[in-house]
This record gives C-alpha cells, sequence and structure tokens, in this order.
C-alpha cells in the first residue's frame, strides 16, 4: 500500500466483495484523517419529470437516519468536534466529504455511512427542505456561471441532458405526490449502493486500520451492480455568437468547445491545459492578453464532461477594449492555442506542469488529497505521459477543426426566452470579425520559485519582533505571518489594493510552488502570511518585498480604481462578500468603505516609513532561520513588538456597503466581540459558541427557512475576536434577519438560565481536549499562535484557554450568553441593507 511519503503516488484502487470501490492514502504525518465517499450518479441520472431530484436527496440525508437522528448526525458531530463536511451533487456524481481529528474519524464514518444507506426521508423535512432549495434556486438564477452554462446549453441538441434544466424548486420537486416519492425511493435503491460508490479514506491510522474500516464501511451498504448509462452525442445545434443579459456583475466572454468521441485521456490533457492557459508568467497568453488591454483573466473550467464526452470552456474578463474587440481576443486566444500544441513546448512544459501538481500534493491537508484523486483528470506519478499528449493534440485538432460557441455576458439588453429553467434573457448574434493580429506567442517562462533550492544556514540573530517557533514540521512545511501597524494614522485603501494587484501573479506563482500566499487589510493593519512547502518561502518572501518596496505605476492607478469601487458584485454569494470586507470594517477608526484617496509612490513611502512590524515563524527547521531573516533584512517598516491588546465597547455599529439597490436578497453579519480579554471570557464564548452553533442553525434554516445560508460560529478577525452570525435570505429583510438573532439568543439564554443540565460538562471538556492545535497539524498550530499574538497574548494562551474550558461551571456559560444577549463587547453588523433605526451608529 503506498505511503504519504510519495505524494505523486496514486493510491490503489481495491473491489471489495460487495462491489465497493476503495481508495486508501496513509498520512502518517497528519493528526487530521478524511473520508470521500463518491456515489456514480447525479443530476443527469434523475427523472426527467423531476429536475433536481438528486440534489434534493443530497440535502434530505443530512436530516436523520435510522441510527442517528439529525441533531447527532453527521454535520453536527463534525462541525462540534472542529472538522469540515460538505457535499455536492454533479451531472454524473454525487460527493459527500469531511475531515475530522483521527480519534473521531470512525464515529463520523458511522454517521455517514448510516445516512447515506438508512435516510429517514421524512415528509415533513422533505417540505421544509424543499423551501431551502427554492431559495437555493433563486440565488443560482443571479449566479453568472451558472447562467452562462444554460446559455451554452441552448445551443445544444435537445435530446442531451446538457441541454436540459437540472435545478430543484417548488414546481419541480412535488414530494406530495405518490409518484414523485416512488421516483426518489427508486433513485435511492438504484444508485446507492456499494456497486455505484467510490470511497476514499485517509489518515494517520496504519493500512491495515484503513482497510478495516474499509470493510466496515462495505458491510454497511447494501450490495449492487455497476449501472453505467450512455449518454446521446453530445453537438451543437447552433454554431455562432450568443449575447446573454447579466446585470450587475463584470463583463464576460467565453469561447466553448464541445468533444465528443475524445481519448480516455482527455480529462488528464485538459488540467494540464488549463496550467498554461491560466499560468500569469511572463511571456504567458494571460500577461500578452493584459499588456494588449484585452483582458484583465482568463481560465479554463469544465462545466460537463463524461466518459468521452464534455464541454470546455475558455471564460475572460475583458478590459474596456477588450469589449470592443471581442472577435480579436477569441482571435487571439484560438491563434495562442494552435500555437501551445505545437510539440517543441511538451517536454518542458510537461516537466513543470508535473512539478507544480506533485508539490501542491505535498502540502495538501488529507481531504484535499481525497479530492484530488477522486478524478478522472488527476495526475499521478503512473500517468501516461503518452496518452495525455495523444489526447492533447486530439483535442486542438477539435479545436481547430469546429468553430466554438462564443458567449458574449454583459448588462447589453436582450429579449427574454422561453424556458422551463433559469431565466434567461439572451439572443443569438452574427460573428464578428477580428483585426487579425501577429502576437509572436513565447512559452510562458519556468516558475523560479518550483525548484525550492535555497542556501541552509542557521541565523546569527533574528529580530526582536520575529517570533521563532518549533518543532519542526514533519512533512517539511512552514508558516511566516508579517503585520504591519501604522504610527502615522491609517493608510489609504488605495494603497493596500495597490499592493495586492501587484502581487496578484506572485499568489499564482506561490501557488504553483506549494505555497498559500496571501496578504490582507484589516483596516488598521495589513497581515502578509505565507503557509506551505518550507523551503519555497524564504526565496517568495525575498521577492515579494521587493515589490512592496517599489510597485510599478500601472499600480496606484489599479489600486484608486478598486478602492472607488464599492459596489457589491452580483456575480458572487452576498454573504461572502460580506465576510472578506469584514476585517478590515472592524477597525475603531473605519466607519465606511468610501476611502477614494488617491495613490501614489510618494504616499506608500511615507506609510512604509511610519510603519511598524511584528512577525511569528512556525514549523520551520533550524537552519531556515538564516534565509529567513535574509529575506527580513529588506523588509519595509521597523522591527518593534507592539501593544496589540484590544478594548471593545459596548456600541452597536451598523455598517452598509453597496449602494443598497433593492436587491433578490438580504445578507447580514452579525460580530459580538468578546467583552473581555482573558482565558477565562474566551473559554466560556468558545464553548457557547459551540452549543450555538446547531442550534443557531436549525432554528433559522430549518425551522424559519430565513433561507439556505445559515451559519454562527467562534472567529478571529485580527486582533478582534468574537462569535459571528450570518444570514442571507431571499425573504427576510435585514431588520426582520436581526429580530430573528436577537429572539434566538435571548430564547437560548433563558434555556440556560432555568435548566442548568443544559450546561453540557462533556462538551467544555472535548472542548478544552482539542482546543489546543495538534504538534502535527502545521496550519492549525501555526494560525493559533498567530491569533493569540495577534491579540496580545502569549503564544502559550491556547492551553491557558483549555485549562479555563476545564474550570467552567453552568453559570459561565449563562453569565456568557447574557454578555452575548445584551453585547456587552459591542455588536457590528455588515449589511447590504441600511440600519433599521437610528439606535445603531
Amino acid at each position: 500500500m503506498p505511503s504519504s511519503a510519495d505524494p505523486a503516488q496514486r493510491p490503489a484502487q481495491l473491489a471489495l466483495a460487495n462491489g465497493l470501490r476503495v481508495r486508501l492514502l496513509p498520512q502518517r504525518a497528519s493528526s487530521q484523517a478524511a473520508a470521500l465517499l463518491r456515489v456514480h450518479a447525479g443530476s443527469h441520472d434523475a427523472p426527467t419529470d423531476y429536475p433536481g431530484l438528486a440534489h434534493f436527496l443530497e440535502h434530505l440525508l443530512f436530516l436523520g437516519s435510522r441510527d442517528y437522528p439529525a441533531a447527532d448526525g453527521l454535520m453536527p458531530f463534525v462541525q462540534g468536534h472542529g472538522g469540515q463536511l460538505n457535499a455536492s451533487t454533479r451531472e454524473r456524481h454525487t460527493d459527500f466529504f469531511f475531515q475530522i481529528p483521527a480519534r473521531h474519524f470512525e464515529h463520523a464514518l458511522l454517521r455517514l455511512l448510516d445516512m447515506l444507506a438508512h435516510p429517514l426521508l421524512d415528509p415533513d423535512a422533505q417540505l421544509r427542505e424543499r423551501e431551502v432549495l427554492h431559495a437555493e434556486f433563486h440565488a443560482r438564477a443571479q449566479d453568472a456561471e451558472t447562467l452562462c452554462d444554460a446559455a451554452l446549453g441552448r445551443a445544444m441538441a435537445p435530446a442531451h441532458p446538457f441541454s436540459g434544466f437540472h435545478a430543484g424548486n417548488r414546481e419541480t420537486l412535488p414530494v406530495e405526490d405518490h409518484a414523485f416519492q416512488q421516483a426518489l425511493f427508486g433513485y435511492h435503491r438504484r444508485f446507492y449502493q456499494a456497486g455505484q460508490i467510490e470511497l476514499l479514506l485517509a489518515g494517520p491510522q496504519t493500512p491495515g486500520i484503513l482497510l478495516q474500516l474499509a470493510e466496515l464501511a462495505a458491510a454497511k451498504l447494501p450490495a449492487g451492480r455497476v449501472a453505467s448509462p450512455q449518454a446521446p452525442a453530445l453537438c451543437k445545434t447552433k454554431d455562432g455568437w450568443l449575447r446573454l443579459q447579466l446585470d450587475s456583475v463584470q463583463p464576460r466572454l467565453l469561447i466553448a468547445f464541445v468533444f465528443d468521441g475524445v481519448p480516455e485521456q482527455s480529462p488528464a490533457a485538459l488540467d494540464y491545459l488549463g496550467v498554461w492557459v491560466e499560468s500569469q508568467a511572463p511571456g504567458g497568453l494571460a500577461q500578452q492578453l493584459r499588456e494588449a488591454g484585452l483582458c484583465r483573466s482568463v481560465k479554463l473550467r469544465v462545466p460537463y464532461w463524461y466518459e468521452d464526452q464534455g464541454v470546455a470552456v475558455i471564460e475572460m474578463l475583458p478590459m474596456e477594449k477588450g469589449n470592443d474587440e471581442r472577435a480579436t481576443l477569441v482571435d487571439a486566444v484560438l491563434d495562442w492555442l494552435r500555437f501551445f500544441s505545437e510539440g517543441a513546448h511538451w517536454p518542458s512544459c510537461w516537466e513543470d506542469y508535473r512539478l507544480i501538481r506533485r508539490r501542491n500534493q505535498q502540502v495538501a491537508e488529507p481531504l484535499a488529497q481525497l479530492r484530488y484523486w477522486v478524478e478522472p483528470w488527476a495526475w499521478g506519478a503512473d500517468s501516461d505521459e503518452a496518452g495525455i499528449r495523444q489526447a492533447l493534440a486530439a483535442i486542438t485538432r477539435q479545436v481547430s477543426d469546429y468553430a466554438p460557441l462564443v458567449l458574449t455576458a454583459d448588462a447589453t439588453v436582450c429579449p427574454i426566452i422561453d424556458t422551463e429553467g433559469f431565466p434567461l434573457r439572451m439572443a443569438f448574434e452574427a460573428a464578428l470579425q477580428p483585426n487579425r493580429i501577429d502576437w509572436e506567442w513565447q512559452q510562458p517562462a519556468r516558475n523560479p520559485w518550483l525548484s525550492g533550492e535555497v542556501a541552509r544556514h542557521k541565523a546569527r540573530g533574528l529580530p526582536t519582533a520575529l517570533s521563532w517557533s518549533g518543532p519542526q514540521d514533519k512533512g517539511g512545511q512552514g508558516a511566516l505571518f508579517l503585520r504591519w501597524q501604522f504610527t502615522g494614522g491609517l493608510p489609504s485603501s488605495s494603497l493596500w489594493h495597490a499592493l495586492a494587484h501587484v502581487i496578484r501573479p506572485s499568489i499564482w506563482a506561490a501557488h504553483q510552488a506549494g505555497v498559500a500566499l496571501q496578504f490582507d487589510d484589516f483596516g488598521d493593519a495589513w497581515l502578509l502570511r505565507l503557509e506551505g512547502f518550507a523551503e519555497a518561502i524564504p526565496t517568495i518572501l525575498g521577492d515579494i518585498i521587493a515589490l512592496f518596496a517599489a510597485p510599478p505605476a500601472t499600480a496606484f492607478i489599479e489600486g484608486s480604481r478598486h478602492a472607488d469601487n464599492v459596489t457589491l458584485r452580483g456575480d458572487t454569494m452576498l454573504l461572502r462578500q460580506l465576510l472578506d470586507r469584514l476585517p478590515r470594517m472592524l477597525g475603531p477608526a473605519v466607519t465606511t468603505l468610501n476611502s477614494p484617496v488617491q495613490a501614489d509612490s510618494a504616499e506608500l513611502t511615507k506609510t512604509w516609513q511610519c510603519a511598524i512590524w511584528q512577525g511569528l515563524a512556525v514549523g520551520f527547521a533550524e537552519d531556515m532561520s538564516g534565509p529567513i531573516a535574509d529575506a527580513l533584512e529588506a523588509l519595509p517598516g521597523r522591527s518593534v513588538l507592539a501593544d496589540t491588546a484590544v478594548t471593545n465597547t459596548p456600541h452597536k455599529r451598523w455598517l452598509s456597503v453597496g449602494n443598497q439597490a433593492p436587491r433578490d436578497d438580504t445578507a447580514l453579519l452579525l460580530f459580538c466581540p468578546l467583552p473581555a480579554i482573558t482565558p477565562e471570557c474566551e473559554a466560556a464564548w468558545r464553548v457557547l459558541a459551540k452549543q450555538l452553533e446547531g442550534a443557531f442553525y436549525r432554528r433559522l434554516r430549518s425551522e424559519l427557512q430565513l433561507g439556505y445560508a445559515v451559519f454562527s460560529r467562534f472567529s478571529q478577525f485580527g486582533s478582534r475576536t468574537g462569535i459571528v452570525f450570518g444570514v442571507q435570505s431571499p425573504t427576510a429583510s435585514a431588520a426582520q434577519i436581526l429580530e430573528h438573532i436577537e429572539a434566538f439568543l435571548s430564547s437560548f439564554r433563558e434555556k440556560l438560565a432555568e435548566d442548568t443540565a443544559a450546561f453540557s460538562e462533556q462538551l467544555a471538556r472535548e472542548a478544552a481536549n482539542t482546543h489546543v492545535a495538534d504538534e502535527m497539524d502545521l496550519r492549525a498550530r501555526a494560525s493559533q499562535a498567530w491569533q493569540s499574538l495577534m491579540s496580545g497574548h502569549e503564544i502559550d494562551q491556547p492551553q491557558q484557554v483549555a485549562a479555563a474550558m476545564r474550570a467552567l461551571k453552568p453559570h459561565d456559560l449563562t453569565a456568557a450568553s447574557e454578555a452575548l444577549r445584551r453585547g456587552t463587547g459591542g455588536w457590528v453588523v455588515l449589511s447590504n441593507a441600511a440600519a433599521p433605526n437610528m439606535s445603531w451608529t
């Protein structure tokens, strides 16, 4: 059985007696375990009379099973033990996956198997969950990618499911009808059996124990045979150009290629091609189009693939010139594809592709590795290079021989077309003629950060503001955090946007090299974090510092443009956009996102002159301290241990983003900071947050059915720590959402006050036992240490909080609940709606 020592070794597939296919991935250097279960049936396999049935069943499976009621099912169990989980229904498969501390893995796996094999499918729960899917349907009807794919489907043969509609809502899911119930149970019986399922397990367990868990899974699932329905031919009924009206989103241009009868290795060939289509390297497609003023970004995605057929889309965000010269932009991409398909580029590009995929697997968490290996395109050391190269040639031949579909999506007015699915405003239009350009394409430059070679040596001395935390990570990973604070007043947001713009290609290149690079604005501080392959971090840091010190003039122009843009986009989930903006809204001097101060090099110089920095390095070997110290010598600002303690005040602040124009959805975040920055207060609030999480979700999502996006959790944003509540609703106003949250907090406090048994000592003990990050979990350990420093504590703060959790009494939780309800530490609301009354500042 393969070991995690070679991240490029594809885990072998085993076939168990009842037909279950299994891949096992031992992860000796991890404290986490993960499972991914793929059912080989999806939305295209559901009865055509009931669009959305497959996705509806995915939701229902989480609502209770034979041995585990909903309150003790997979979702609350994994979330309650600090894990992560999700599920996804695609055209031809449905995935269920989770990651959890390894000691709880078997209990989580049993819950997953029971909910798939023995779901309750309660009629009342079906009625409630249908409303959730109806809300999701309305959200998807505003999603740009969903609508673009639906528009492309209008050009396909109507007999093929890609042209059909597969989203569930009240009209397509008649749960009251006997025929629908027969179809629902029939779909479950046909596909939720061992012959249709792949199971992937990863964790620190021995190979033998992982195999025992796989055999346990096989025993829990009904036996069955593989059902592989044949898809009809995938072909276009119309060629040419389409126009789709999308309001409140960035204009986009899509070039869609339809493939049928292509080689087995075609998905892998498309993955290889996508790496180079999206490359931000000098000389690459994206860079040349950007320098020509045509396009801001380009990516390749595959909205549909099954067996030997599929649709691949090259999607671009054109600049103003690119909008005016769309035919030239399309011609440029097609010309580049012909250029890149030439055999001379293959050896070096293939070698870099192998390095990129290997490096990404070296630093991936167990769940990310399983999600990689389950896909047919996944590269491994055993991949058929010759077959992939032949498939690439076959794909590019079809690209050259058949005209693609070209879709322009922008605010241009189009008529409403008759459709049973998502409402579309679209039209077919005449093809435009390009202005031919001799591009003189080049092979993208190689990524210098992939080599990972660094001259190791121990530093003679480290800056006083840099904390060095061991031990060395056994997986060869490291984490470096740097924070700048400003003694001369807050910098303009334009400056941060300028720096964020100039390092965008670096984020892409660092990711290829196995390092997650992130640059955040917290309003009163900037944070740079690098996590991943340790040997690459010093070189990346040095290059980033050089960019920060002297960005090009164009960066300041882009920075001012982005800082002026305070609108909320229509192509990204509202709640996600609010979460992205919340950290920089919590600073004491920040009251609005409107700060259109023009940025230039002189202002940046003054900002760096009044900047002080503090840092943390975690998991590095001692002989990596020298390269890191060498890079930090050029870091702008002064190395100072700053006082980061935060005092929260009981103020109620309401922050509105966007132009508050009427929207279909209202999104609201409520952040409740801790009233005291002590281990005892944090311990009580963390345990309270765990108790609130499931109850809040059930009340607002399942019972009140406010929306499909509902959550609460303990969070830290920069130096500010507390509990955050989030709701996105298609029916409730911001005032109504807030009223529901307040009512929930009041009822929960009353429950705690009246029933001391509601305080779970077991929950507090479990929270204490899992609070301190495992030494083998580098990212969790590094993040926890950094959060402690940012909050003004020592690195051992987590141990103090864990000790306080073990000493908690019922009255501590009641007091924390009362402080939360009263807003003793203050309340901050961020919403796309205005404040409901004058009580908010």
